[in-house]
Protein backbone atom coordinates (compact mmCIF):
# COMPACT_ATOMS: atom_id res chain seq x y z
CA UNK A 1 0.00 0.00 0.00
CA UNK A 2 1.33 3.53 -1.24
CA UNK A 3 2.67 5.42 2.18
CA UNK A 4 0.45 8.66 2.29
CA UNK A 5 2.72 11.53 4.01
CA UNK A 6 0.87 14.01 6.35
CA UNK A 7 2.98 17.35 6.62
CA UNK A 8 2.36 20.49 7.51
CA UNK A 9 3.99 24.05 6.21
CA UNK A 10 8.16 24.84 6.38
CA UNK A 11 8.72 26.75 9.51
CA UNK A 12 6.41 24.28 11.10
CA UNK A 13 4.56 25.04 14.31
CA UNK A 14 2.76 23.38 16.85
CA UNK A 15 -0.46 23.43 15.17
CA UNK A 16 1.39 21.66 11.61
CA UNK A 17 3.25 19.51 13.27
CA UNK A 18 0.43 18.32 15.88
CA UNK A 19 -2.44 18.28 13.30
CA UNK A 20 -0.59 15.90 10.84
CA UNK A 21 -0.11 13.77 14.04
CA UNK A 22 -3.29 13.32 15.55
CA UNK A 23 -4.70 13.32 11.43
CA UNK A 24 -2.20 10.05 11.02
CA UNK A 25 -3.68 8.27 14.01
CA UNK A 26 -7.03 9.40 13.29
CA UNK A 27 -6.22 7.72 10.01
CA UNK A 28 -4.87 4.95 11.63
CA UNK A 29 -7.74 4.40 13.92
CA UNK A 30 -10.70 4.01 10.93
CA UNK A 31 -8.18 1.62 8.75
CA UNK A 32 -5.75 3.71 6.84
CA UNK A 33 -2.45 2.42 8.53
CA UNK A 34 -0.10 4.13 5.91
CA UNK A 35 -0.59 7.55 6.72
CA UNK A 36 2.76 9.16 8.31
CA UNK A 37 2.84 12.07 9.77
CA UNK A 38 5.72 14.19 8.85
CA UNK A 39 7.34 17.67 9.31
CA UNK A 40 8.46 20.05 6.47
CA UNK A 41 11.73 21.59 8.65
CA UNK A 42 12.66 21.29 12.23
CA UNK A 43 10.80 21.81 14.75
CA UNK A 44 10.76 25.34 17.46
CA UNK A 45 11.40 25.07 21.24
CA UNK A 46 7.21 25.24 21.96
CA UNK A 47 6.39 22.25 19.81
CA UNK A 48 9.14 20.68 21.63
CA UNK A 49 8.48 21.37 24.90
CA UNK A 50 4.69 20.38 24.34
CA UNK A 51 5.62 16.57 22.57
CA UNK A 52 8.27 15.99 25.34
CA UNK A 53 5.57 17.29 27.69
CA UNK A 54 3.02 14.26 26.54
CA UNK A 55 5.63 12.07 25.63
CA UNK A 56 4.76 11.79 21.79
CA UNK A 57 7.41 11.05 18.86
CA UNK A 58 9.01 13.83 16.92
CA UNK A 59 7.85 13.39 13.36
CA UNK A 60 10.16 12.58 10.37
CA UNK A 61 11.27 15.56 8.66
CA UNK A 62 10.32 15.99 5.05
CA UNK A 63 12.79 17.76 3.38
CA UNK A 64 11.13 17.10 -0.52
CA UNK A 65 8.63 14.30 -2.15
CA UNK A 66 9.33 13.01 -4.97
CA UNK A 67 7.18 14.01 -7.88
CA UNK A 68 3.37 11.40 -7.74
CA UNK A 69 4.20 10.88 -3.77
CA UNK A 70 1.08 10.79 -1.99
CA UNK A 71 0.74 13.99 0.12
CA UNK A 72 -2.22 15.10 2.61
CA UNK A 73 -1.80 18.64 4.21
CA UNK A 74 -2.64 20.33 7.00
CA UNK A 75 -2.80 23.97 8.37
CA UNK A 76 -1.62 25.83 4.59
CA UNK A 77 -3.01 25.13 1.30
CA UNK A 78 -0.44 27.21 -0.53
CA UNK A 79 2.64 25.62 -3.05
CA UNK A 80 4.82 28.60 -1.63
CA UNK A 81 4.41 27.22 1.98
CA UNK A 82 4.62 23.61 1.50
CA UNK A 83 7.36 21.25 1.13
CA UNK A 84 9.44 21.02 -2.14
CA UNK A 85 7.92 19.36 -5.10
CA UNK A 86 4.44 19.40 -3.26
CA UNK A 87 3.02 20.82 -6.64
CA UNK A 88 3.99 17.68 -8.23
CA UNK A 89 2.66 15.19 -5.80
CA UNK A 90 -0.62 13.58 -5.52
CA UNK A 91 -2.49 15.32 -3.08
CA UNK A 92 -5.14 13.19 -0.92
CA UNK A 93 -6.47 15.60 1.31
CA UNK A 94 -6.65 19.39 2.74
CA UNK A 95 -7.13 19.97 6.13
CA UNK A 96 -6.62 23.98 7.03
CA UNK A 97 -7.87 27.28 8.65
CA UNK A 98 -5.84 29.66 6.19
CA UNK A 99 -7.48 31.65 3.41
CA UNK A 100 -7.17 29.35 0.02
CA UNK A 101 -4.30 30.54 -1.56
CA UNK A 102 -4.97 29.50 -4.99
CA UNK A 103 -3.71 25.87 -5.99
CA UNK A 104 -4.44 23.29 -8.98
CA UNK A 105 -4.67 19.56 -8.81
CA UNK A 106 -4.78 16.83 -11.86
CA UNK A 107 -7.46 15.33 -9.37
CA UNK A 108 -10.38 15.63 -6.99
CA UNK A 109 -9.21 15.31 -3.44
CA UNK A 110 -10.64 15.95 -0.25
CA UNK A 111 -10.79 19.63 1.04
CA UNK A 112 -11.95 20.73 4.77
CA UNK A 113 -10.81 24.38 5.65
CA UNK A 114 -13.04 25.99 8.22
CA UNK A 115 -12.95 29.14 9.96
CA UNK A 116 -11.50 28.32 12.91
CA UNK A 117 -8.65 29.38 15.88
CA UNK A 118 -6.51 25.98 14.51
CA UNK A 119 -5.89 23.19 12.27
CA UNK A 120 -6.52 21.21 15.12
CA UNK A 121 -9.85 22.02 16.43
CA UNK A 122 -11.20 20.76 12.68
CA UNK A 123 -9.32 17.15 13.67
CA UNK A 124 -10.74 17.30 16.59
CA UNK A 125 -14.24 17.67 15.73
CA UNK A 126 -13.19 14.81 13.24
CA UNK A 127 -12.35 12.42 16.19
CA UNK A 128 -15.87 13.33 17.52
CA UNK A 129 -17.53 12.94 14.22
CA UNK A 130 -16.50 9.56 13.98
CA UNK A 131 -17.60 8.33 17.31
CA UNK A 132 -13.59 8.04 18.83
CA UNK A 133 -12.13 9.75 21.56
CA UNK A 134 -8.55 10.42 21.27
CA UNK A 135 -5.84 9.09 24.10
CA UNK A 136 -3.87 11.20 26.51
CA UNK A 137 -1.06 12.08 24.89
CA UNK A 138 -3.22 13.11 21.26
CA UNK A 139 -5.87 15.25 23.01
CA UNK A 140 -2.95 16.80 24.98
CA UNK A 141 -0.92 18.19 21.46
CA UNK A 142 -4.33 19.03 19.77
CA UNK A 143 -5.08 21.07 22.96
CA UNK A 144 -1.79 22.50 22.88
CA UNK A 145 -1.85 23.25 19.27
CA UNK A 146 -5.33 25.22 19.77
CA UNK A 147 -3.52 27.18 22.73
CA UNK A 148 -0.57 27.81 20.34
CA UNK A 149 -2.41 29.05 17.36
CA UNK A 150 -5.70 30.98 19.59
CA UNK A 151 -2.60 32.67 21.91
CA UNK A 152 -4.64 31.00 24.76
CA UNK A 153 -7.78 32.44 23.26
CA UNK A 154 -6.63 35.98 23.44
CA UNK A 155 -6.34 35.98 19.33
CA UNK A 156 -9.37 37.22 17.59
CA UNK A 157 -8.90 33.88 15.69
CA UNK A 158 -10.21 32.19 18.38
CA UNK A 159 -14.18 30.92 17.81
CA UNK A 160 -16.29 29.86 20.68
CA UNK A 161 -15.96 26.14 18.83
CA UNK A 162 -12.04 26.16 19.51
CA UNK A 163 -12.82 27.09 23.09
CA UNK A 164 -15.72 24.21 23.93
CA UNK A 165 -13.10 21.79 22.09
CA UNK A 166 -10.19 23.03 23.92
CA UNK A 167 -12.23 22.02 27.20
CA UNK A 168 -13.18 18.85 26.54
CA UNK A 169 -9.53 17.76 25.27
CA UNK A 170 -8.35 19.22 28.58
CA UNK A 171 -10.29 17.17 30.04
CA UNK A 172 -8.68 14.16 28.46
CA UNK A 173 -5.54 15.44 29.14
CA UNK A 174 -5.80 16.16 32.52
CA UNK A 175 -4.65 19.98 33.10
CA UNK A 176 -5.71 23.16 33.48
CA UNK A 177 -5.85 24.98 29.35
CA UNK A 178 -4.67 28.39 30.58
CA UNK A 179 -1.72 27.54 32.90
CA UNK A 180 -0.82 25.02 30.70
CA UNK A 181 -0.71 27.57 27.95
CA UNK A 182 1.57 30.30 30.19
CA UNK A 183 4.07 26.98 30.26
CA UNK A 184 3.87 26.16 26.95
CA UNK A 185 4.53 29.96 25.87
CA UNK A 186 7.14 30.43 28.52
CA UNK A 187 9.30 27.29 26.99
CA UNK A 188 9.05 28.63 23.58
CA UNK A 189 9.68 32.59 24.52
CA UNK A 190 13.50 32.16 26.29
CA UNK A 191 15.25 35.05 24.02
CA UNK A 192 18.46 34.17 25.58
CA UNK A 193 18.38 30.19 24.08
CA UNK A 194 17.56 31.62 20.53
CA UNK A 195 19.49 32.94 17.59
CA UNK A 196 18.10 35.60 15.10
CA UNK A 197 18.04 32.53 12.67
CA UNK A 198 15.69 30.43 14.79
CA UNK A 199 13.63 33.45 15.63
CA UNK A 200 13.02 34.47 12.03
CA UNK A 201 12.22 30.97 10.95
CA UNK A 202 10.65 30.05 13.96
CA UNK A 203 6.96 30.48 12.16
CA UNK A 204 7.52 32.36 9.45
CA UNK A 205 5.61 31.98 5.98
CA UNK A 206 5.86 33.89 2.33
CA UNK A 207 2.69 35.60 0.59
CA UNK A 208 2.05 36.27 -2.90
CA UNK A 209 0.69 40.37 -2.14
CA UNK A 210 -0.52 41.89 -5.35
CA UNK A 211 2.59 41.28 -7.83
CA UNK A 212 5.39 41.25 -4.49
CA UNK A 213 6.44 38.33 -2.56
CA UNK A 214 6.31 39.58 0.69
CA UNK A 215 7.01 37.30 3.70
CA UNK A 216 5.47 37.49 7.31
CA UNK A 217 6.87 35.52 10.53
CA UNK A 218 5.92 35.67 14.35
CA UNK A 219 8.12 35.50 17.36
CA UNK A 220 5.62 35.28 20.58
CA UNK A 221 7.00 36.40 23.82
CA UNK A 222 6.23 36.52 27.49
CA UNK A 223 7.06 40.27 27.64
CA UNK A 224 9.92 41.90 26.34
CA UNK A 225 12.65 41.53 28.63
CA UNK A 226 15.88 40.64 26.66
CA UNK A 227 14.56 41.45 23.49
CA UNK A 228 16.86 45.09 22.59
CA UNK A 229 19.94 42.99 23.47
CA UNK A 230 19.44 41.00 20.19
CA UNK A 231 17.93 43.37 18.36
CA UNK A 232 20.60 44.57 16.31
CA UNK A 233 21.57 40.88 15.76
CA UNK A 234 18.15 40.47 14.32
CA UNK A 235 17.56 43.43 11.87
CA UNK A 236 20.78 42.11 10.23
CA UNK A 237 19.47 38.55 9.97
CA UNK A 238 15.97 39.49 8.90
CA UNK A 239 17.81 41.82 5.92
CA UNK A 240 20.27 38.55 4.84
CA UNK A 241 16.85 36.47 5.26
CA UNK A 242 14.96 38.62 2.70
CA UNK A 243 17.86 38.93 -0.04
CA UNK A 244 18.49 35.44 -0.28
CA UNK A 245 14.96 34.55 -0.08
CA UNK A 246 14.38 36.98 -2.64
CA UNK A 247 11.72 38.80 -0.96
CA UNK A 248 10.31 41.79 -1.80
CA UNK A 249 9.55 42.96 2.56
CA UNK A 250 10.09 41.21 5.08
CA UNK A 251 8.34 41.58 8.10
CA UNK A 252 8.98 39.48 11.85
CA UNK A 253 5.79 40.05 14.20
CA UNK A 254 7.27 40.43 17.48
CA UNK A 255 4.39 39.45 19.78
CA UNK A 256 4.31 40.18 23.15
CA UNK A 257 1.37 37.98 25.05
CA UNK A 258 1.42 39.56 28.25
CA UNK A 259 0.88 42.86 27.14
CA UNK A 260 -1.27 42.29 23.47
CA UNK A 261 1.15 44.08 21.60
CA UNK A 262 3.12 43.61 18.63
CA UNK A 263 5.84 45.33 17.04
CA UNK A 264 6.24 44.47 13.26
CA UNK A 265 9.81 44.62 12.11
CA UNK A 266 10.20 45.52 8.25
CA UNK A 267 13.12 45.00 5.82
CA UNK A 268 12.65 46.11 2.57
CA UNK A 269 13.34 48.98 -0.14
CA UNK A 270 10.23 50.91 0.98
CA UNK A 271 9.38 49.89 4.37
CA UNK A 272 7.43 52.74 4.38
CA UNK A 273 4.87 51.23 2.23
CA UNK A 274 4.12 47.95 4.38
CA UNK A 275 3.10 50.82 7.34
CA UNK A 276 0.85 52.56 4.86
CA UNK A 277 -1.10 49.50 4.78
CA UNK A 278 -2.15 49.88 8.99
CA UNK A 279 -2.55 53.54 8.40
CA UNK A 280 0.63 54.43 10.28
CA UNK A 281 3.89 55.74 10.45
CA UNK A 282 7.16 53.55 10.62
CA UNK A 283 9.07 53.94 13.14
CA UNK A 284 12.62 53.47 13.52
CA UNK A 285 11.96 50.44 11.06
CA UNK A 286 9.03 49.15 12.98
CA UNK A 287 4.97 49.32 12.94
CA UNK A 288 3.53 49.28 15.99
CA UNK A 289 1.07 47.48 16.43
CA UNK A 290 -1.09 47.24 19.71
CA UNK A 291 -4.16 45.13 20.30
CA UNK A 292 -3.00 42.95 17.53
CA UNK A 293 -1.98 38.62 17.99
CA UNK A 294 -2.56 37.27 14.98
CA UNK A 295 -0.75 37.26 11.60
CA UNK A 296 -3.92 35.47 9.49
CA UNK A 297 -6.51 38.09 10.75
CA UNK A 298 -4.90 41.27 12.00
CA UNK A 299 -1.56 41.47 9.59
CA UNK A 300 -1.87 39.44 6.47
CA UNK A 301 -5.07 40.92 5.11
CA UNK A 302 -4.47 44.73 5.27
CA UNK A 303 -1.21 44.34 3.67
CA UNK A 304 -2.45 41.85 0.97
CA UNK A 305 -5.54 44.57 0.76
CA UNK A 306 -3.18 47.41 0.04
CA UNK A 307 -0.61 45.71 -1.84
CA UNK A 308 -2.83 44.64 -4.27
CA UNK A 309 -3.74 47.64 -5.14
CA UNK A 310 -0.50 49.66 -5.21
Amino acid sequence: MDKIYIVGHKNPDTDSVCSAIALARLNELTGAENCVPATAGKINKETEFVLNYYGVAVPEVLGSVEAKQKLILVDHNEYGQAVAGADQAQLVQIVDHHKVGGFQTAEPLYVRIEPVGSTCSIVAQAYKEKGLVPEKAIAGILLSAILSDTVIFKSPTCTESDKVIAAELAAIAGVDPKTFGVEMFKAGSNIAERTPQSMIEEDFKAFTMGSNKIGVGQVSLMGMDGFEDVRANLNKGLEDYRVAQGLRYICLMVTDILSDYTELIVKGDKPEEVAKAFGKELVNGSVELPGVLSRKKQVVPPMTTYFSAN
